[in-house]
């Protein structure tokens, strides 16, 4: 019988070859962990394959001879693994040990020279001793791990995450609020090497979280998404053997939902009322501008604050007869601009001649008077965070979001008015729910047909 070695996996992204081997049910418990995996570190196929071969060989004799390996990729030193009632031994090249030298010729498998040179590239396995085959007994207790994961070269989390950072283009506010998360994680361990993180680590800096009084929906989605993330792209990309936050996970109850999620009718004409009174002279004309129109646009359109708030005079337009504003790219959760009719009612009111007083510059905030802005907290943010606690301060129902629940309102109003599903999502700015959702554009037309069939608010 041909034994199966299996080939070298190519990662999708970088390019570059991984070996992967499947640890036998015999084995679990001693190696500690299902699989071992490390990368090859080449994107040649032909390099690949031969490193590969020559990892499988080494660890298939070493757990033949019932020795716990795990091979490294660069010629670093390797982790060990406990093994209940054997010795550790110290790195050694298998083929080498005290009793006589064992050969790919003595093990009936054919020498080839090419892999010999490979030799100093892909050390052999740290061999775990079975007692009367010894290369030593001196321990290396910097390699020791328990049940966690090992890199195949140092790499600081800090700079794991950096990469991350940088290669996925993470927004500006997602790296301001990682980046504390990391600088967290590392205080708790006491260290700041990757390769050195456990499972354990990570399940009692959860378990840490947890005890400090944080929600269980912070440490699920902030706390633990921004070090599995950033930990997967170091078992990606960095040479972590894995990532020990794969799996770890933190049970969150589900809320209580004792109402709707959107405004009702009531709170809708209240909210569209207020916006029509005479407004504080404490506030500025375009703070003003924006209780006024901001929720009339998200009433009639379903979008997000967010996305209303970063308008510009040139972000209306007229196409095909029908006024569009263009919701960009760059404030769009979904990272993809659309066009978005305005309903008749917006014009009636006046909102062109608004627009055309502000020329080319934002409607809803004056980038010349503008203090404290960022790149993480841009100005139009803070216009729709102070819409929202205007909003709140009208006696709406604190259990309904004051900007969020227009979105809902209107997905409650198009389906009320039977507005076909595709052409409701690509309004909002949902992701089609089909195959079929993608292919072909929702004419300015066809979406104007729809919005107008939205019944006007006597407000």
């Amino acid at each position: 019988m041909v034994l199966a070695l299996g080939t070298p996996k190519r990662h999708p992204e970088s390019g570059i070859y991984w070996f992967r081997k499947r640890v036998p049910d015999r084995l679990r418990e001693s190696v500690g962990r299902t699989e071992i995996k490390f990368s090859l570190r080449t994107p040649d196929p032909q390099v690949a394959r031969l490193r590969n071969l020559d990892a499988m060989l080494k660890l298939e004799r070493a757990w033949a001879g019932h020795d716990i390996a795990l091979l490294g990729a660069d010629g670093s030193p390797v982790a060990f693994f406990e093994c209940k009632g054997l010795p550790v031994a110290t790195p050694a090249r298998i083929g080498t040990v005290e009793d006589g030298p064992t050969s790919d010729a003595r093990a009936g498998l054919p020498i080839d020279p090419r892999l010999a040179r490979l030799d100093a590239e892909i050390p052999a396995a740290a061999v775990r001793s079975t007692g009367h085959r010894s290369a030593g007994r001196k321990s290396n207790e910097s390699n020791a791990v328990e049940g966690g994961s090992r890199s195949a070269r140092p790499a600081s989390m800090r700079g794991v995450f950096e990469s991350y950072a940088a290669e996925a283009e993470l927004s500006p506010a997602t790296v301001k609020r990682w980046k504390p998360v990391i600088e967290a994680f590392v205080a708790h361990l006491g260290h700041d090497d990757a390769g050195r993180v456990t499972r354990a680590d990570v399940v009692g800096w959860k378990d840490s979280l947890l005890a400090g009084g944080m929600s269980n929906i912070t440490v699920r989605d902030v706390y633990l998404g921004a070090v599995r993330a950033t930990l997967q792209y170091g078992a990606d990309q960095s040479g972590l053997s894995d990532n020990p936050a794969a799996g770890v996970k933190v049970r969150v109850k589900k809320g209580l939902r004792e109402r709707d999620k959107g405004f009702d009718q009531g709170e809708a004409l209240t909210i569209l009322a207020a916006t029509r009174l005479p407004p504080s002279a404490n506030i500025s004309l375009e703070m003003a501008a924006a209780r006024r129109w901001v929720p009339w646009i998200c009433a009639y359109s379903g979008a997000r604050v967010n996305e209303i708030t970063p308008l510009t005079g040139r972000d209306i337009v007229m196409r095909d007869g029908v006024v569009l504003m263009r919701i960009r790219a760059e404030t769009n959760k979904t990272r993809k601009y659309r066009m978005v009719p305005l309903h008749s009612h917006l014009l009636e009111q006046g909102l062109l001649d608004y627009v055309k007083s502000r020329g080319t510059r934002p409607l809803f905030y004056e980038p010349s008077r503008a203090r404290g802005g960022s790149e993480e907290n841009p100005h139009y943010k803070k216009v729709g965070e102070r819409v929202g606690s205007w909003v709140r301060s009208l006696g709406i129902d604190a259990r309904v979001a004051p900007n969020h629940g227009w979105r809902h309102r209107f997905a409650s109003v198009a389906r009320f008015v039977s507005m076909p599903e595709d052409v409701h999502h690509v309004i909002q700015g949902h992701a089609g729910a089909n195959v079929a959702d993608r292919y072909g554009d929702t004419w300015p037309q066809v979406a104007h047909r729809e919005i107008e069939k939205l019944p006007r608010y006597a407000a």
